[in-house]
């Protein structure tokens, strides 16, 4: 009877526990080889643009904000590496600052005065941050002239690759 016991008891821990089993793609957002959404992207001056505007053509998203060092480094890096190689990759900025006049001191800063900037004013609380899964870190992703990404979190040393 003991033994029973043992063994139902070991059997019910084993399927309860086999409920807690991870998937094979961790869940932080969109991977390579899937279509990017078509988010709805605001510039400066209040005009909304949807990133299926750019389909036809190669594309870098990078979603950064100023309070974060690194994706504002990424930022400059992938900006000024597209600039410089002569490519046709459009470069889109995504910054993720409630306070739109703090994104434009920083791109002066920077000198990204001129680049195609998108906002959104609602922060980490926007639904684009969430359908990202931009909560661990922000990202970038190289999209194909269909809209599928082709690989995220890229440098300048992975575009030189890439393209």
């Amino acid at each position: 009877m003991k033994y029973l016991s043992f063994c139902l008891v070991s059997v019910v821990a084993f399927v309860l526990s086999s409920g807690s089993v991870k998937t094979a793609l961790p869940s932080t957002g969109y991977h390579p080889g899937e279509m990017i959404p078509d988010i709805v992207l605001t510039d400066s001056e209040g005009n909304y643009r949807n990133l299926g505007d750019y389909k036809g053509k190669k594309v870098v998203v990078n979603f950064w904000a100023t309070y974060h060092a690194q994706s504002r480094a990424n930022n400059v890096q992938l900006y000024n590496y597209l600039q410089n190689s002569n490519s046709d990759v459009e470069f889109v900025s995504v910054a993720f600052d409630e306070n739109r006049n703090v994104v434009e001191r920083t791109l002066i800063m920077d000198r990204l005065e001129n680049i195609s900037q998108f906002y959104e004013i609602s922060g980490t609380g926007s639904e684009t941050h969430k359908d990202f899964k931009l909560d661990r870190e922000f990202r970038n992703y190289l999209i194909d002239e269909n809209g599928v990404i082709i690989a995220m979190n890229i440098t300048p040393e992975d575009l030189k690759t890439i393209l």
